[in-house]
This record gives C-alpha cells, structure tokens and sequence, in this order.
C-alpha cells in the first residue's frame, strides 16, 4: 500500500454560521453547501432536518450523505446517498450503516470527521489524501454540518465532498511524452487557392472581372449601410448576425484586395 494512504487530514476548518464569500477554487462546492447550511438556520442553533432535501440540491447534492444518528453515534444509519458518492464507494444499493461501506472508500473517511462534529456542535470542513480501492491517489475536501429533528440537539449530519483522481507517475510519464511529441509536429498551413479556386489563390482573367462589376453596377442595392465612402469603388464588408433581427458589420474589406475581386465575381453570378 501506498505509504500516503494512512497520511491523517492536512487540516480541518470549524465554522462559525457566519455566511463565506465564494472564491473560486476547487473549495467552492463546500462552501456553497455551507452557506445552504447557513440559509435554513433561521436562528436556531441547528437547521432542522425537515428543511433538507438533498436529492433537490443539484448543485452539490450527489457528491453528498446524510447521516442519521437518533440511534446512537456508534454506526449511524445511511439516509441519504449521492449517485456520484454511491458509485465512488462501488456500492450497487445504498448501504444500511456507515459500517458497511468499503473500507478504501470516501464514504469510510468521513469516520475519522464526524465524532468531531459531535463534539465542537458546529460544522466542521476537512482535506486529506488517500489510496482509493481502485489503487489511485485521491485528493478530496469536504465539509460535515449538524441537522436537528428539533433544532437544539445533533440528530444528523449531512456531508459533501468533492475529490479527484491522480494518475500514477508510468501514465504521467506517458501523457507528457504524447504532448511532448505532439508539439513537435509541424503546423501545415493549407494554401488558399484550396479554399478559394477563382479567387484570392488564384487569377481572375481582367476581362472576366470587369464584366462581373458591370453586372453589380446595376443591380438593385439589397441595403444601404452608413460608412465612410473609401476610394475604390467596390468594398466588401464583413457582417455577423446580430443580438436581435438583422446583420452587424464587423469589418471593411476595399476594393483593391483579391478578397474583394473574388466576391465581386461570385456576387456577379
């Protein structure tokens, strides 16, 4: 076994009710489980459990547990189990006991956390590292916060935790020699008379052209667009579809480029 596997939580936090500001980094997801916690307190000194449905909760939900410890804080029941937690653990059904769930599993981790809870009686958030049951180095950070069946006492906790998967230094060593190689594959440029056969790769007969701008010089505008008028008498303008109905012009092309004299003859036709 990998010697980090049995390295203890870096560190855990106790947090005080107060609301936290978001930052963004990968703590995110506790946070916003914490200011959940914080939002169904209504001043009491716990949420009450009836206010917590976890399977509605999107955001966090499936990477969470809800613990029930009316029975006694030795092995609480199972009440809820998040699908990406579930499938973590390799558990097909959710598992009665917080007992019964595989030892190099998540799930077993939280416990080392929850008789912490019990004792501080407010929510405490956690990070460590361990050897996953598939053999991988897993980081993972979480946070566990007390629910009450009358709002005084700790009747259940529920947790969130977020984790991620670290490759082993043969696959590392493998992807960085693929981007490596990758790099080093010169960038071909395709020509642009590949794109444009009669246009800007290749040559208009003069002839060919000024029958073409003849043509435009007597059709009906489609529309007229309020711009400086350049010297050359053709521009060609490049427009995206706007917000709303309608076209915006994002660029002018004058009349001297081969972009131009390759448009005036696909517009002639």
């Amino acid at each position: 076994m990998n010697a980090r596997s049995n390295r203890p939580a870096r560190g855990f936090d106790v947090f005080d009710g107060a609301p936290v500001r978001i930052a963004r980094d990968e703590r995110r997801m506790h946070v916003r489980a914490y200011n959940h916690w914080v939002s169904l307190l209504h001043g009491r000194p716990f949420p009450l459990i009836d206010d917590l449905d976890p399977s509605d909760l999107a955001d966090f939900g499936p990477s969470s547990v809800l613990l029930d410890f009316t029975s006694g804080h030795a092995d609480p029941v199972i009440r809820y189990l998040g699908d990406r937690l579930r499938e973590e653990c390799g558990a097909v059904a959710v598992p009665d006991h917080l007992n019964e769930v595989p030892s190099r599993s998540l799930l077993s981790r939280l416990t080392d956390q929850y008789h912490r809870i019990i004792a501080t009686r407010t929510p405490i958030g956690f990070e460590a590292e361990f050897v996953s049951r598939r053999g991988h180095e897993t980081l993972y950070r979480g946070i566990l916060m007390p629910f009450s069946a009358t709002g005084e006492s700790i009747d259940y906790l529920y947790g969130v935790i977020n984790w991620k998967e670290l490759v082993d230094a043969d696959t590392q060593a493998r992807l960085d020699a693929e981007l490596a190689r990758a790099r080093e594959v010169p960038r071909r440029t395709p020509p642009i008379a590949a794109i444009w056969a009669d246009g800007p790769g290749g040559t208009v007969p003069e002839a060919s052209g000024d029958r073409a701008a003849d043509r435009l010089r007597t059709r009906p505008a489609l529309a007229h667009v309020a711009l400086e008028a350049g010297e050359q008498e053709f521009a060609l303008l490049v427009a995206r579809r706007g917000a709303a109905s309608g076209l915006d012009i994002v660029a002018r092309i004058d009349g001297d480029d081969p972009l131009v004299r390759a448009a005036i003859l696909r517009a002639a036709d």
